[in-house]
């Protein structure tokens, strides 16, 4: 790069920065229930925070690698010699190294891509599809199996094609890495059978560097057997107790099936029409203009498996994300060679990259300061204002059981939870501390106690603005401090 070239990337690494730890921050929770719940809760286990009966169906089966539990215990350990133990900042803290990472791999990307982008244009371009796609940073925070999986993946595959002759040492650590890879997420198996094809059929290694790195990865499935015997306390072969639940015990489609084509529909849904249909038009063009590419040989096997799949779930695809940046710029750079660079100069061409880009910014900000599961607001709430015991009564929810099973992390040990049939039966104890959680206000007028709120999910000034009754619609909560009335 120019000097002022290296000024901009420097600028665009920086405004990255703080966009991450933003978005770190303010995106509390978790985009699906298995980022806590197989992650998080698991961790709890080993932390003394949760029980075994309090862990989901697939503790028992032993199905689930402990890398990330490892690796959540790690982080708990190491702030709480700090003196902290509030769970809201280790998981700040758990967000922000998975941020740490994405930011990694894409610098890695970065190194490989960039020099040889001759267009200035989209070289910036691709500077800043690399950070600011607008889901990339909320992304980057989650630290679910996929993300993470899909980010050491893909600081593996760079960190090997930056090695212009690589020794064998580079395809044992390429090995390594990928081996970590996939014990951090088992579909990542199809990304790194595809790579080692490509390595025998495109790059014809040899069979001696190709041993070499399928030793790598044995190394790193040797080093997950050894992490799942210490949490699970018994020799298993998580791998294949996942195999064997969800493929052949079908219990993955216990869930739900749907069709082959279902991605490339929820895609464009839910990636943000039109916008999504760039990232879908750009994966399939550079998949048939590059069939010899690392990346083409990656991504093949592991769509079509995941489309042949019965269960399927749109987040099954976050560990290619990190591939878009590179197939929307080698896409448009194949297209500019055979139309012209002057085409970047059309006038549709600008109102089409400008659309493009605000409708990017716009939800890019709204991800930013959105969080990602708007209860977790109660739980901090509960946290911060009662650490003295206390007991909250509810009647149909419990707002710390989720997915059938119960929250344990961001629950203080003191508080205690109590169902009752009707709020009005609660008898609060002079000397203690008592609550309830309900989904509507409660009106007033209820014997035998005085109710303060304490909590709204959305202030009281937003049900003025209760337009087609979307309140309704929506999950709301409600806390009270309840407190015996003094009698008449």
């Amino acid at each position: 790069m120019f000097m002022d070239q290296k000024t901009v990337a420097n600028r665009i690494y920086l405004a990255a920065a703080l966009v991450f730890m933003l978005t770190a921050w303010f995106s509390t929770g978790y985009n699906h229930f298995d980022e806590h719940f197989q992650v998080i809760e698991f961790a709890g286990l080993k932390l003394g925070l949760t029980e075994k009966a309090s862990l989901p169906w697939e503790y028992s089966c032993m199905m689930r690698p402990a890398i990330q539990p490892l690796a959540v215990c790690a982080v708990y350990k190491a702030v709480a010699v700090a003196g902290v133990t509030n769970p809201f900042t280790i998981a700040f803290v758990i967000r922000l190294l998975s941020a740490m990472l994405t930011f990694f791999s894409i610098h890695m990307v970065i190194r490989l891509i960039a020099p040889s982008i001759t267009s200035r244009k989209l070289l910036f371009t691709f500077l800043l599809l690399s950070f600011f796609i607008w889901f990339v940073p909320y992304n980057s925070v989650r630290f679910s199996s996929e993300t993470v999986a899909g980010r050491i993946f893909l600081i593996g595959l760079a960190w090997f094609l930056l090695r212009h002759k690589p020794t064998p040492s580079a395809y044992l650590v390429t090995g390594m890495i990928l081996g970590l890879s996939f014990i951090t997420r088992y579909q990542v198996a199809f990304m790194v059978i595809g790579f080692a094809a490509w390595l025998m059929f495109i790059r014809r290694a040899g069979i001696r560097n190709l041993a070499i790195f399928i030793a790598g990865i044995l190394a790193m499935v040797a080093a997950g057997i050894v992490i799942d015997r210490w949490y699970y306390d018994a020799w298993v072969l998580t791998s294949w107790n996942y195999f064997m639940q969800n493929m052949i015990l079908g219990k993955a489609a216990a869930f739900g099936t749907s069709p082959w084509w279902y991605y490339i529909e929820q895609t464009f849904m839910n990636a943000f029409p039109p916008l999504s249909l760039v990232y879908i038009l750009a994966v399939f063009y550079y998949c048939i203009r590059y069939p010899k590419d690392l990346l083409t040989w990656c991504t093949v096997p592991f769509l079509l498996a995941h489309f042949l799949i019965p269960h399927k779930e749109i987040r099954f695809l976050f560990p290619v994300i990190g591939f878009l940046p590179v197939m929307i710029i080698r896409s448009a750079e194949a297209i500019l060679s055979r139309k012209g660079y002057g085409l970047l100069d059309n006038r549709a061409t600008k109102i089409s990259v400008r659309i493009f880009w605000y409708l990017n910014m716009l939800m890019l900000v709204v991800l930013i300061f959105r969080p990602a599961d708007d209860q977790i607001a109660l739980y901090k709430n509960l946290w911060d204002r009662y650490p003295t015991p206390a007991r909250l009564c509810f009647t149909d929810d419990n707002p710390y059981h989720r997915a059938k099973v119960d929250i344990h992390f961001y629950k203080r040990k003191s508080l205690v939870l109590t169902h009752v049939d009707s709020l009005q039966q609660v008898v609060p104890g002079k000397d203690s501390i008592c609550l309830a959680v309900t989904d509507k206000p409660l009106e007033a007028g209820h014997p035998g106690y005085a109710a303060t709120l304490v909590y709204c999910t959305f202030p009281a000034w937003v049900r003025r603005f209760n337009f087609n009754h979307w309140m309704d619609r929506t999950s709301f909560w409600y806390i009270y401090e309840l407190k015996s009335s003094p009698k008449p």
